[in-house]
């Protein structure tokens, strides 16, 4: 059982990895570049250049290679979470696997997909180029939670974003931490039966 964390579009800071070490502690940080961190400074620029080089697909290969057919709890954040919805749909996703996406823009994309897992996918309220509100409609399901955080915007769980919520990171680091526990019990009765 892995712990997987599939980070933005800036890669693997510092700052993610502190932010992350209390609640999932011995997790698999992801970046979607070939290095840790960005090799573009420029956000939209980096953007661009990851979507134009089939970037998602083949992050959801890395988390798909990370996970290893195993059962997984995967937080994705921006193009990690949609490259997390990505893989959530395919084959070798294991059935028993989880996940917590927050603010997957690309997932709109990909909106008819369906998931083999749980997940909770929370998006920030207001975003440039989609509405999420109308995205959270299309892709609830069964097994999908949505949630909509009034008043937020893309990055709210990104220490380093403009749009950092701390009170409300706080809030869901607090349930994540719950949520992995509980995945934790549960794979670790899963082994010994």
């Amino acid at each position: 059982m892995n712990i997987i964390v599939a980070t933005d579009i800036h890669g693997i800071s510092a700052e993610l990895r502190a932010m992350m070490e209390p609640v999932a502690s011995g997790a698999i940080f992801l970046s979607p570049w070939e290095t840790e961190t960005s090799p573009i400074e420029d956000e939209h620029q980096a953007v661009s250049t990851f979507l134009s080089q089939s970037g998602l697909e083949a992050y959801a290969d890395k988390i798909s290679v990370a996970a290893n057919r195993a059962p997984a709890y995967i937080i994705g954040f921006s193009v990690g979470a949609s490259a997390a919805w990505l893989y959530s749909s395919r084959d070798d996703c294991n059935p028993e696997s989880k996940a917590t996406l927050f603010y997957g823009s690309r997932i709109r994309d990909y909106s008819s997909l369906v998931s083999r897992i749980d997940i909770s996918a929370i998006f920030a309220e207001h975003e440039a180029s989609f509405s999420p509100v109308q995205l959270a409609r299309a892709i609830t399901r069964a097994n999908v939670r949505t949630s909509v955080e009034t008043g937020t915007a893309h990055g709210f769980m990104n220490p380093r974003s403009a749009n950092f919520a701390p009170a409300l990171c706080m809030s869901h680091l607090q349930r994540l931490a719950g949520e992995l526990a509980r995945f934790r019990c549960s794979a670790q009765r899963t082994a010994t039966t």
